[in-house]
C-alpha cells in the first residue's frame, strides 16, 4: 500500500525506513506468491497493472475491516469493565404513558449511576419479542403475549385497556347513535392483530376482517384512513380523539382489559434484574 501511496519504490523508501532493494524483493516476493504481475517500475515510472489496482482495494477493504474490528473490540471491553453494563430491553409499541414515564426515570437513574451502562432498545411484535429472548438476543421483554413458553420467566407488569375505534373519515364517527354490539361486529370491516391473542378476554368476533397490523401505530393508520374499525390502546386512542381524528365507540360494552407481562429468562444478570425492579416498583 505504501508504494502505490507514494507511487514508487524509491519514495516509499522514507515512509517504510527500509532501502529500495529491500522494498523490492519484498514486492517481487509478493507478487510471486500472488502469481500476478502488481505494477510495472523501472525508467518508464510507475503504474498498477489491472490486477495490481485491484489488490490495492482490497489492501484497503481489509484494513478499513481490520479498524471496525479494533472499534468494536475496544467497544466490548468497554462494556465489560462494567460488569453486567449492558441492558436489551425489547418493547411492543405504543405503551401506555405511565409506563413511558417509569422507563425515562428509570433510563435516567441508570445512567447516573453508572455512566459506562449501555442500553439496547428495540420495539418487536409480541411473537417476535419472545423469539429475541429464547435466541438469547434479548435481556427482558414486556408485552401482551398470547403464549408463554416453559423456557421464559413471566411477571406481571401491568393492566391496560383496550378500545374499539373509527376514523374521522367513517361513517361511524358521526352515525354512532343507536350503535348495538352487533352491528359494530357484524355490519364494519375490522382490523385483525397479525400475533397471537387471548380470545377468551376478548369476545368480540367481527364477521369481516379485510386487513391484519403487527404494530398499533399501524393499526392506527387504517383507522385513520376511514374504512375499518379496530382495537387501540386506550392511551393512544385518547391521543388521536383529543385531536378530533378518531372516535371510540361503545366504550363500555366493547372494550376489554389486557394483562401485559415482562418476559425473560432465569438467572439474570445482576444489572439487568436491578433494572427490573425498579420498573416494576414505578409501576
Amino acid at each position: 500500500m505504501a508504494i502505490v501511496e507514494c507511487q514508487g519504490v524509491t519514495a516509499a523508501q522514507s515512509r517504510l525506513n527500509v532501502t529500495p532493494s529491500v522494498i523490492s524483493g519484498h514486492l517481487t516476493h509478493l507478487e510471486d506468491r500472488l502469481g500476478m504481475t502488481l505494477c510495472h517500475r523501472g525508467r518508464a515510472g510507475f503504474k498498477l497493472t489491472e490486477d495490481g489496482a485491484a489488490v490495492y482495494e482490497a489492501c484497503l477493504s481489509f484494513t478499513e475491516a481490520v479498524a471496525s474490528f479494533q472499534h468494536q473490540l475496544h467497544y466490548i471491553r468497554q462494556l465489560d469493565s462494567v460488569r453486567g453494563g449492558h441492558i436489551r430491553l425489547c418493547l411492543i409499541d405504543q405503551m401506555p404513558t405511565v409506563f413511558y414515564d417509569a422507563l425515562r426515570q428509570c433510563l435516567a437513574a441508570s445512567y447516573r449511576n453508572n455512566p459506562l451502562i449501555h442500553f439496547s432498545i428495540d420495539v418487536q411484535s409480541p411473537e417476535s419479542m419472545l423469539d429475541k429472548l429464547l435466541s438469547n438476543e434479548s435481556d427482558i421483554g414486556v408485552g401482551y403475549f398470547g403464549s408463554f413458553p416453559p423456557l421464559l420467566t413471566f411477571q406481571p407488569a401491568f393492566i391496560e385497556k383496550q378500545v374499539v375505534c373509527c376514523g374521522r373519515e367513517h361513517q361511524l364517527f358521526y352515525e354512532a347513535e343507536g350503535l348495538t354490539f352487533e352491528d359494530l361486529e357484524q355490519n364494519h370491516p375490522w382490523i385483525k392483530r397479525g400475533y397471537i391473542t387471548d380470545l377468551s378476554i376478548n369476545h368480540v368476533r367481527p364477521k369481516t376482517l379485510s386487513a391484519t397490523t403487527y404494530h398499533m401505530e399501524a393499526t392506527a393508520q387504517l383507522i385513520l384512513a376511514g374504512h375499518h374499525v379496530g382495537y387501540l390502546p386506550n392511551d393512544l386512542a385518547k391521543r388521536y380523539e383529543e385531536m378530533g381524528m378518531m372516535k371510540i365507540l361503545l366504550p363500555n360494552e366493547a372494550s376489554y382489559e389486557v394483562k401485559h407481562h415482562w418476559a425473560y429468562r432465569e438467572n439474570l444478570h445482576k444489572h439487568v434484574a436491578d433494572f427490573l425492579q425498579q420498573m416494576t416498583g414505578l409501576l
